[in-house]
């Protein structure tokens, strides 16, 4: 990779506000060719520690030319600073001016790059301005976000419970709450349920926000493998992170660390990307993994799906959650693991949390009753037809990849790119 090519790529990430993503690449560093200048290496750090709200300290930038470097370190106070103007003009609702600013933005970066001998071409260039007209609506969400950890009362530490229907999520949010974790003051309330004897641990109006979004889609949860292209950038998707954090506050506030768990949020999690993409909230992810025929048949005697969609969905609710969390603090958890040996799935979950100790980890690791599983994966795998074989095969390709050990493999991942399914057909 050339310095250009890493230039190109950290632009890309500041006009998509993947703050994120930045700050891993400024810990992993860029596999940079041995010519690099001191000054072209300066400006990429710089530019990988801008944040909202762009308040980072600007660094000695060493070179020949004392003129050299003043300009550059001017070009870089200026951008920061049309960052923050962006952002304020943002938060008082005059996005007209803040995207003029943010034009202003790119164009100093652009301008500061060539002067350090970072140079894009034209495509590069006209490629990060399309990027740019997304950005204020990006901001927007972070902002908001920041605003309820700063001033409405959320935590800035969550963990997510995402994973399939029937898959043990909420098994899985039960023993976290039971180990001293929190839960959203809202619960489901279900008491005549037979489905779920120990309670759906979700949140009543995090599942009627998903569930209106998906309606304003043109979807239901049970058709959420196929969401329309581009759904994430719509404004129904921006109105539902407007409404998904004021829920958030209401649910949470004042809560130490909450674990929300809801699958939907598997299929909405590109649209999730901007919070998750923050530096506001420090999100863990927990995915439980459980056999794709067992989990359909399951959701088949819960719902009445048939098994033809539930591997269908198995597939879309594994792969979008496994996908738009690649970057996050994760822990992928197999089923058999959580029944047989909760103890240890326990552990594991707090240990990513940086939490070594487990209050009550008896009493917390007892809430799991593997008495309560009703599916095998092998009952009456022969009556399949020939279009689910196709399809559970696929799902099982998905399954046992993401439970190797290590399912943060680069290469791993595009495997499971690669089985991602194309014109309605696994992969």
């Amino acid at each position: 990779m050339t310095a250009s090519d890493a230039f190109g790529q950290v632009l890309g990430c500041l006009v998509s506000a993947r703050w994120r993503e930045l700050r891993v690449n400024a810990l992993v560093g860029h596999p940079l060719s041995e010519g690099i200048t001191e000054t072209q290496r300066a400006v990429l750090q710089a530019l990988q520690g801008m944040r909202l709200p762009a308040t980072q300290v600007i660094p000695c930038v060493a070179v020949e030319c004392r003129d050299q470097a003043d300009h550059i370190r001017l070009g870089l106070l200026m951008a920061a600073e049309q960052l923050h103007v962006a952002c304020r003009l943002l938060l008082v609702g005059r996005e007209m001016e803040a995207r003029r600013r943010l034009e202003d933005w790119l164009q100093t970066l652009l301008r500061l790059g060539r002067r350090a001998g970072l140079k894009l071409s034209v495509q590069e260039c006209d490629h990060l301005r399309g990027q740019l007209v997304r950005l204020p609506a990006l901001l927007d969400s972070q902002l908001a976000l920041q605003r309820a950890v700063d001033f409405g009362g959320l935590s800035s530490r969550i963990v997510l419970v995402l994973g399939m229907h029937r898959s043990g999520t909420s098994a899985l949010t039960g023993m976290l709450a039971s180990s001293g974790l929190d839960v959203p003051g809202d619960l489901m309330d279900r008491p005549d349920d037979v489905i779920n004897r120990k309670g759906y641990w979700e949140s009543e109006g995090l599942m009627q926000l998903n569930d209106q979004l998906f309606s304003s889609l043109g979807r239901h949860w049970s058709s959420a493998d196929q969401l329309p292209s581009g759904w994430a950038d719509c404004e129904a998707a921006a109105v539902w992170r407007r409404s998904l954090i004021s829920q958030w506050q209401q649910s949470c506030r004042g809560l130490s660390h909450p674990v929300i768990k809801d699958p939907r949020l598997c299929v909405l999690a590109e649209g999730l990307r901007p919070l998750l993409q923050s530096d506001a909230v420090r999100f863990t992810v927990f995915l439980p993994i459980r056999h794709p025929l067992e989990a359909a048949r399951s959701l088949q005697a819960a719902q009445g799906t048939d098994l033809l969609r539930g591997l269908q969905l198995w597939i879309a609710h594994v792969l979008e959650a496994e996908r738009w969390s690649r970057d996050l603090p994760r822990q992928i958890i197999a089923f058999e693991d959580l029944l047989q040996q909760p103890d240890a799935v326990l552990v594991q979950c707090r240990h990513r949390l940086g939490q070594e100790t487990v209050q009550e980890q008896d009493q917390a690791s007892s809430f799991i009753d593997p008495a309560l599983r009703r599916q095998t994966a092998r009952h009456r795998e022969e009556a399949l037809d020939a279009e689910e074989r196709v399809w559970l095969e696929s799902a099982l390709r998905i399954q046992r990849r993401l439970l190797q050990p290590d399912a943060d493999d680069p290469l791993l991942q595009r495997d499971l790119d690669g089985l991602r399914p194309a014109g309605g057909r696994p992969g």
